[in-house]
């Protein structure tokens, strides 16, 4: 096992044969669950040889590691998105909860990466443990950015973090959007708790 610890943001770029194996290995361990797989089953839905998988990534951990910064990765970029097309603090934090819908509502989602991979992998590996408490943390301060820029204490934050998360688990047992949007409907209602009297 790789003495570095793994972060969740990426001091280089994937090379053309890496964004393969990491997104066939995705696609396998969204579908199958991570231990199922096998570095054979990446290669084959990859289009690579085994030799070509390993020299991109040598072990399965590897390629958790490369999927799960792939999912922080689209994460950050969906945040940035939203704060291009918000004028207000406010409606930036419903507009997570609108990109969560997106989310759920694709046929190939079966959960969060980073919660599936904490449950399965998470007692094993500390590592993987860390690199999902490391997105969760990124997503709470995330959003105590946003309530603090709304003039909305940074408790609510936790809330509004937990509102997230509750809604990517129920989603993946549902089978359905409609979590993101009853989140967003709780959000909503957290943030008109505090509209026009900040300093509550």
């Amino acid at each position: 096992m790789s003495t570095v610890t793994p972060t969740l943001v990426r001091t280089d770029r994937e090379t053309s044969v890496q964004r393969r194996a990491s997104g066939a290995a995705d696609a396998l361990f969204t579908e199958r669950g991570v231990t199922p797989v096998t570095l054979d089953d990446v290669a084959e839905r990859a289009g690579l040889t085994r030799a070509e998988l390993t020299a991109a990534y040598p072990t399965k951990r590897a390629l958790v590691v490369a999927v799960l910064q792939r999912w922080h990765g689209a994460w950050r970029r969906a945040l940035d998105g939203i704060a291009a097309a918000s004028d207000d603090p406010r409606d930036e934090v419903l507009g997570v909860f609108g990109y969560l819908e997106q989310c759920f509502a694709d046929e190939g989602w079966r959960g969060c990466a980073f919660i599936n991979g904490h449950a399965e992998l998470g007692r094993q590996d500390p590592a993987i443990a860390a690199l999902a408490q490391e997105h969760f943390a990124d997503v709470e301060a995330h959003l105590t950015m946003l309530c603090s820029r709304a003039g909305v204490p940074a408790h609510v934050a936790q809330a509004l973090s937990l509102l997230v998360e509750g809604a990517r688990v129920e989603s993946a047992v549902q089978r359905s959007a409609q979590p993101a949007r009853a989140a967003r409907l709780g959000a909503a209602m957290l943030l008109s708790v505090y509209e026009g009297d900040p300093t509550d």
